[in-house]
């Protein structure tokens, strides 16, 4: 497909869904740090509870993971444009299963460690415990995973696995019969406030169906979030081959907003009080999931869809910071926490100084070394060799 076919089809880069992208990573910091002050199990507890904190984290804690699945689905429907399926496995390749096998092995191991002796089931020593105990493949009763684990890279497993699974859809929507399709679908899709209302057609069969909407984060057991996660992956994939369905998401926008809005503020109600006793709660969760991605595009298509220098830096650098950000708010969670500082203070110097670490280890370290430049999924750079110059005498 050519570069001008490519815009026509895609409608142009929508740097809206950039800066979700970025924004989404970012908030991690503050929802990983926050867990750290609520009665909420996490791998350090400060031993603080902020109820203030609860509504925060129980709103983003439905979507925040799925608009970046959807952002990372428009990214691989961008990179089918540009190879074979066999360079396109390859890419990720390189791209998801490196990183991830690196951050298993080394990044995350500290949380694993600073997590068991902050609860007292190991003596002090990283190098021993990473020796010896870290690859035991053991699940001590008390910890929130096993050794090994991938924690917070859990979002990379899957999402590779997904990429695998689905290649033969990325073959059908490169052909002429497939863009035919969607083409149909498109003109469907975009009328009235169908983009809202017809994702629930799946979320809400497959939820009643389950009868719950658990999400394991195990692997090989945890197919509703298996569901989730891909259906949303592939509606990104199909999203930006119908440009005119962002167009539809900014048009509906207060209307999503509603539903969004008036889900949540049920949610809350049924969370402090005991009415809406008859609500089920997992259906909540389930409308304020997609209503709150719906919102967003569309406010985000309405007001962000524009580039700078700041956006195109934070793009360059948000997934070695993705790879870090849990390790560095763990470890400096670990100290932070026996202080004595008031809570407040405790979380804005954990939310701070995770991101001057990450930052500083991207510019000092990641980015001055090719091989580190590819375990935390960066292009490599070519160093420009030094010209000789030869005096003649």
């Amino acid at each position: 497909m050519s570069p001008q076919n490519t815009q026509h089809q895609f409608g142009g880069r929508q740097h809206f869904l950039d800066w979700l992208r970025v924004i989404a990573f970012s908030y991690l910091v503050f929802y990983h740090s926050g867990l750290m002050f609520v009665d909420w199990s996490f791998h350090i507890e400060s031993g603080h509870n902020y109820e203030i904190l609860k509504p925060i984290l129980m709103l983003t804690s439905n979507w925040r993971l799925d608009l970046l699945f959807l952002v990372s689905g428009v990214a691989i429907s961008f990179m089918m444009t540009k190879f074979t399926i066999g360079d396109f496995l390859k890419q990720r390749m390189v791209k998801l299963f490196i990183p991830c096998t690196f951050a298993i092995a080394v990044v995350v191991a500290p949380q694993a460690y600073y997590e068991a002796l902050f609860k007292g089931f190991i003596e002090p020593g990283m190098w021993q415990f990473w020796t010896t105990q870290y690859f035991s493949f053991t699940w001590l009763d008390g910890m929130a995973a096993p050794f090994p684990t991938y924690n917070h890279m859990w979002y990379v497993v899957y999402l590779f696995m997904y990429t695998i699974v689905l290649a033969p859809l990325f073959v059908l929507i490169n052909t002429d019969k497939g863009q035919n399709i969607l083409k149909s679908f498109e003109n469907w899709l975009t009328k009235g406030a169908r983009v809202l209302w017809a994702p629930y057609i799946f979320y809400l069969s497959v939820f009643f169906y389950t009868g719950h909407n658990d999400v394991t984060h195990a692997l090989v057991d945890d197919w509703f979030g298996h569901f989730i996660f891909l259906y949303i992956l592939i509606m990104g994939v199909l999203f930006v081959r119908m440009p005119k369905c962002w167009q539809a998401f900014e048009d509906i926008r207060y209307i999503s907003l509603l539903v969004a809005l008036t889900s949540y503020g049920m949610m809350l109600i049924k969370f402090y009080t005991d009415l809406l006793a008859v609500v089920d709660w997992n259906l909540l969760e389930m409308i304020i999931k997609w209503s709150w991605v719906a919102t967003l595009i569309g406010f985000g298509r309405h007001y962000l869809n524009h580039t700078n220098e700041f956006l195109r830096y934070a793009n360059s650098v948000v997934y070695p910071f993705f790879i870090l950000h849990q390790t560095v708010i763990i470890i400096i969670g670990y100290y932070i926490v026996d202080w004595g500082l008031i809570g407040t203070l405790e979380l804005f110097a954990i939310i701070v100084g995770t991101f001057i670490v990450c930052l500083a280890l991207i510019e000092l370290l990641i980015k001055r070394s090719n091989i580190l430049r590819i375990l935390f999924g960066l292009k490599t750079i070519n160093k420009e060799p030094e010209l000789i110059h030869n005096s003649s005498s």
